[in-house]
Order: C-alpha cells, then sequence, then structure tokens
C-alpha cells in the first residue's frame, strides 16, 4: 500500500494485526513536506450569483492529448476538469466557456506558441500550464469573473502574460512564475471603460517576478491584495497603481529591483488617476526607487481570511523558489471549493472539494480544534455539516482512498458569521459618507446601506434616523438580502441605523448602533464653484490653470468613465431665479448633463459643440425654496471627459 509516496506490504498470518496497527498509526500521523493550501483571495467571495471559484468539479473529468482535443472540451458548455500533459506547439489561442478546469498533469503541460483567451466567462481554473510565445497574450480574461491561476509559468509572450481587463472580478493568482517578458499583468487596460469601476478585485501571492520590466501587475479601479510574492531584477517597476485603485501590498520580498511600488500617473491626490497603496512588512533588498505607498487601503479579512497562510517576508525567496511554477502530479491535490477561508459560512454547511481520478470512497475529518478533527459519516464527494455555532472557526481535511494509496488534503478552514450584521457601510463614524452612488453607466442613485449577512438569518428589519435613540417610528422597511436602498437622506445631516436579524424560527437579534455623517454645500445668490460642490460617482477635482483653458478658481470637477454628481443645498430665500452652469465642451464626445432640484430634472443637455471651448447653460425662471437640493448630474460618453466649472444663481423675485 501506498500512502504519500512510501511503500507498505500487507503479510498474512499472526503478524498481520500489528502490522496493521502500526500501518493506521503511520496513516494518521504522517504529515507531508508541502500541500495545496487551496483558494485563497478575492476569487473565494460569494458573489455575481458563484458560490467562489470551482471550476469544472461539478464536471466529468477528461484526458486530453492534442489542441484540438483540448479546444474542445475547453469551449463546451458542460462543466470539465480538463487533464493534459506534454508538449504542445501552435498559435492562436484556447477559447474558454465558463466552468472550466485546465490542468496540467503529470509534470505539467507546455503551451508553446499559443495561449489561453476567456471573454465574458466565470468559474475558471487553470494550473501547472507553462506558456510561452504566445500571441497576443499568454492568458488573456475579459470581463470575466471568479478565476484561480496557479502553479503557472509564463514567459516571452507578444503582448501581455496574464491581463485581466474590461471589468473582469474575483480573481486569485498563486504559486506562479512570471518571467522574460515586458508587459507583465495588468488589471484593469486603462481605458477609460465604465466597466471597471468597483470590478478588478485581485489577490497575487507567494508569485515569482524574475527579470521582467513592468506591470508586476499594474491594477486600475480595484482592490489588489499582493502578498508573499518575490520580486527580483525587475527592470522599470514591480507594482503599479493608478485610477482609484487601492492596494494592500503586504509581506513582499523585493530584490535587485527598481521602483518596487508606483504611482502611476500623478501625484496629485484630487486626480481621478490617484490611487492608494499601504506597503506592511516588505522587505527592499538592493532596489532603486519608491518604497513608501499612501498609507491607505482596504481590510482583505473583511472579505476573505488568509494569515493562516501569510509568512514571513525572511521565508518568501526560499519558499517561492522552491514550490512556486511547476509541479509533479498536482492532479491529485485536494482542493476545497470556496469554503477555505470563508468568513461568512451559516449554521448548515457544505463540506465540498475536487473530484480527483479512481477513488474508491473519501474521509471528512471536521471539528472546532484543529488537532483534534472527528471523522464524519459518508463516503461521497462532499458532506453536509449542521449544527454550527455563530463566530466560530472550524477545521477539516479531506483523505481520498485509492486501491493501493491514501492522499491526504492539507488543513482547510472556515468562519461561520457573528450573530449580529457587521462590518456596515458607510462606515461606523463616517464623517464623509457618500450619499449618491453609481447605479448604471448612465446614473447615480441614493446610496444602498450594506452590511456582512448575520448567522442564520432569514430577514433584516432597518431603522434609520437623525436621533441617537431609535424607535419603531424610524423603521424604514425589511430586506433579505445585507443591503438597503436609503433615499431621502440629506446632506450634512447625522444619521443613525441598526440591523435587526430574524432567524427562520423568529428569533431576533438586535444590532449595534452605526452613524454616519456627508458632506454639505450651501448655495446662495453667485457662484458656487463646481469643486466646492458635494461630489459623488466617478467625479474628481482638476486643476486647470490656463495651461490648456482658463477656469474659475483654476479648478474644474471632472468626470471619467461613467457618471458623477454635483450638489449643494440652497440657502438663500424662497425665489424664482436663473441658473447658468459654466463647462468645458470638448471635441471628443458628446457628454450629456443634466439639472435636478431635489428629485426633479429641470434640464438637460449635451455638450456636443466640438470646440475645446468653455460654454455656459442658462435655465431660465426657476423656483427654489430653502433647503432644496441643487444638482448636476452627468455622465461621459466615449472620449469626452465632462468638466463643470462653476454654478451662477441670480435671483429674479422672492416669492
Amino acid at each position: 500500500m501506498k500512502y504519500r509516496g512510501k511503500n507498505y506490504k500487507f503479510i498474512v498470518g499472526k503478524w498481520s494485526l500489528a502490522i496493521v496497527t502500526t500501518l493506521a498509526w503511520i496513516i494518521l500521523s504522517v504529515s507531508p513536506s508541502f500541500a495545496q493550501t487551496g483558494l485563497i483571495g478575492w476569487a473565494t467571495v460569494h458573489d455575481l450569483g458563484v458560490k467562489g471559484t470551482s471550476g469544472g468539479s461539478n464536471g466529468s473529468i477528461v484526458r486530453v492529448k492534442s489542441k484540438e482535443a483540448l479546444q474542445r472540451y475547453a469551449g463546451a458548455k458542460e462543466p470539465y476538469v480538463i487533464l493534459i500533459e506534454g508538449y504542445f506547439s501552435g498559435s492562436g489561442f484556447i477559447e474558454m466557456e465558463s466552468n472550466k478546469s485546465i490542468i496540467g498533469i503529470g509534470s505539467g503541460a507546455i503551451f508553446d506558441g499559443f495561449g489561453i483567451d476567456v471573454k465574458y466567462k466565470q468559474n475558471i481554473i487553470i494550473r501547472n500550464i507553462q506558456i510561452e510565445n504566445a500571441k497576443p497574450d499568454g492568458i488573456a480574461m475579459r470581463q470575466s469573473h471568479h478565476v484561480w491561476i496557479d502553479h503557472c509559468d509564463l514567459s516571452s509572450c507578444d503582448d501581455g502574460l496574464l491581463d485581466f481587463t474590461i471589468g473582469s472580478n474575483y480573481i486569485t493568482v498563486s504559486w506562479s512564475i512570471f518571467h522574460d517578458h515586458d508587459k507583465v499583468s495588468l488589471a484593469n487596460g486603462g481605458s477609460r471603460d465604465f466597466k471597471d469601476i468597483g470590478n478588478n478585485k485581485i489577490t497575487f501571492h507567494h508569485n515569482w517576478f524574475k527579470n521582467t520590466v513592468q506591470r508586476n501587475p499594474r491594477i486600475g479601479y480595484g482592490q489588489g491584495h499582493l502578498f508573499n510574492n518575490l520580486y527580483t531584477q525587475i527592470s522599470s517597476y514591480c507594482i503599479g497603481y493608478h485610477t482609484g485603485a487601492s492596494l494592500l501590498i503586504e509581506n513582499n520580498y523585493f530584490s535587485q529591483s527598481k521602483n518596487p511600488l508606483k504611482q502611476m500617473y500623478t501625484s496629485d491626490s484630487t486626480s481621478a488617476h490617484y490611487a492608494n497603496a499601504k506597503e506592511v512588512g516588505n522587505i527592499f533588498d538592493n532596489t532603486i526607487g519608491n518604497t513608501g505607498g499612501t498609507g491607505l487601503s482596504f481590510d482583505p479579512e473583511l472579505f476573505y481570511t488568509y494569515k493562516f497562510i501569510l509568512d514571513s517576508t525572511k521565508n518568501v525567496p526560499s519558499k517561492v523558489k522552491s514550490i512556486a511554477g511547476l509541479r509533479p502530479n498536482i492532479e491529485d491535490d485536494i482542493i476545497p471549493l470556496s469554503s477555505n477561508g470563508d468568513i461568512n459560512a451559516s449554521n448548515i454547511c457544505e463540506l465540498a472539494w475536487s473530484e480527483i481520478e479512481k477513488v474508491n470512497r473519501w474521509e471528512v475529518y471536521f471539528g472546532k480544534d484543529a488537532e483534534s478533527l472527528v471523522r464524519l459519516k459518508g463516503s461521497r464527494r462532499s458532506v453536509i455539516k449542521g449544527n454550527l455555532c455563530s463566530n466560530s472557526n472550524y477545521f477539516w481535511k479531506v483523505r481520498a482512498i485509492k486501491v493501493d494509496t491514501i492522499i491526504e488534503s492539507s488543513l482547510f478552514s472556515f468562519r461561520t458569521a457573528p450573530i449580529k450584521a457587521h462590518n456596515p457601510y458607510p462606515k461606523n463614524n463616517e464623517e464623509h459618507a457618500k450619499l449618491r452612488e453609481i447605479k448604471s453607466e448612465y446614473h447615480c442613485g441614493p446610496i444602498a446601506l450594506r452590511w456582512n449577512p448575520s448567522f442564520e438569518t432569514e430577514k433584516y428589519k432597518v431603522y434609520i434616523g437623525s436621533s441617537i435613540k431609535l424607535t419603531e417610528a424610524d423603521l424604514k422597511g425589511e430586506t433579505k438580502e445585507a443591503r438597503f436602498d436609503a433615499s431621502s437622506l440629506k446632506s450634512g445631516v447625522r444619521y443613525y441605523w441598526k440591523v435587526v436579524s430574524v432567524s427562520k424560527s423568529g428569533l431576533i437579534t438586535e444590532g449595534d448602533l452605526w452613524s454616519f455623517k456627508s458632506d454639505v454645500c450651501y448655495s446662495q445668490a453667485g457662484i458656487t464653484e463646481a469643486e466646492n460642490m458635494v461630489i459623488n460617482g466617478n467625479a474628481f477635482v482638476e486643476k486647470q490653470d490656463g495651461s490648456w483653458f482658463p477656469a474659475s478658481n483654476n479648478k474644474v470637477v471632472s468626470g471619467e468613465a461613467g457618471p458623477g454628481t454635483l450638489s449643494s443645498i440652497w440657502a438663500g430665500p424662497n425665489a424664482e431665479c436663473s441658473i447658468s452652469i459654466s463647462y468645458f465642451d470638448e471635441s471628443d464626445g458628446d457628454g450629456w448633463y443634466g439639472f435636478f432640484i431635489n428629485d426633479r430634472q429641470v434640464d438637460g443637455w449635451l455638450a456636443s459643440s466640438r470646440r475645446d471651448s468653455t460654454k455656459r447653460r442658462y435655465i431660465s425662471y426657476v423656483q427654489l425654496h430653502e433647503g432644496d437640493e441643487l444638482r448636476i448630474e452627468f455622465y461621459t460618453n466615449k472620449g469626452e471627459l465632462n468638466r463643470t466649472d462653476s454654478m451662477d444663481i441670480k435671483i429674479l423675485s422672492k416669492l
């Protein structure tokens, strides 16, 4: 019998019981020198109708021996785990459908001259593949989500080695090598595409970037988490960030490289192209250039856990060099399907894992203590476990029993949700909350309050008020989702809110009291500068001091790749007024503008002269009442950037 590479012979006779007992002890006590931790990071998150990333694990396992057969199964509508081994040459690319795994088996698979292309798909796993000399890209993802790239080796392609563009999302890249190349990896193509807003969430961990030039990776718009990666001999820059991105760069090792961290396009924190990056625990060994970020980032542990695999930075070079890249017999890894690192598990949890070939039965071990797991009943490739406690950590592992081999997984873990709703948005005590947010490519609407789900909750009751003591009169509604659309909120008011969780059995759990306040701008007769108004959506302050065109106060509010709003509160008398809005009309497209009083549209127009000149829109005979919200809305069209300079109000007569 084989157990992790060791051979044992069964002996029939009086010594068999002793040997079997010894064998059982060995099986229970031997641990591997290296075992996969499975999928970690953004690709584990449940969203967009997908519960983490499982690839083709719900489908059949097929072995292919040609590029043509690979394309046939990769492009099929049904889920497949596609096993491939050896060297393959050709041109073009393999086009993948959703719910697929491509895994290089044996010593791995080599694709020479062709890459992998994924357009508008989801739930993809690519492991143990070497790609070189592909044209244009090694692996390219466009508007795709929930993708895991693991133990790959990519080099010397025509354009990018690994690009995620046009709104791709929920990506994890792990234990891979990127080398001997110029433009390595994009997360957002920098094309001012609305689809990128709110997307490009990506985790890079335990990868080796060596002898490359740039984009290791370059992230725009999204939230990037980079930990335990190794950088050696990078000639231009290592990690680039721009256009509203937020990066946590943690425990990475940079050696003999230039510009470990690079703000790509601007040092102006008010610019749309500015991004935030926080560096923590990194080692910079013989590097040149920037090693300090902005100190601001997001917290990954609000979305997934990872600290249990976070290595000390000093150990990164040896560990990554010894483990990253192609690995023999990776097809026998037991990979948990979406549950390793989950932070919001419910009372009833399905423990499921990847299929491997020729398994007679499965054994699952489970418990709250990693050192004393108990075997669960059942022998199939998933187990339903109930009666879990809230806000608790659980551990589990799996054994695959074959005829002559036992394969054991590494230790997996997850955490159940707390009994209360938690992690509110806006954050508790937020002083600059945004009351309007992007709803579509053309529209900003009222904010949706959000929170992480509570344990075993059927519905939520949402209370919102301006007093610290909320009553039943402040109950705004109920929802089954962990979000609530909050309309009619006013700028500058401090709001208090709470979420009450109601379980299926009727158990009521009172939530914590949270609060937030928004910025406010007041307008009276005369000019209100756009940059002083409350800005929401995809809008930002831009300097225009006459080098291109002159703006009052040398500033405008510019919009890029989608909608935005500017608003103020009328603090003048009840009056009939005329209003003029000054804006710059570019020659690149036809941006749209609208003027609203509260939620009533008063005017709408296109910036369509295309003459690169400042224009003024006049709106006559408008009745304003004290406390009215005056709101300028816009959305961009193709290359047009909406640039708003000011709003001028003249009182015609008092009401």
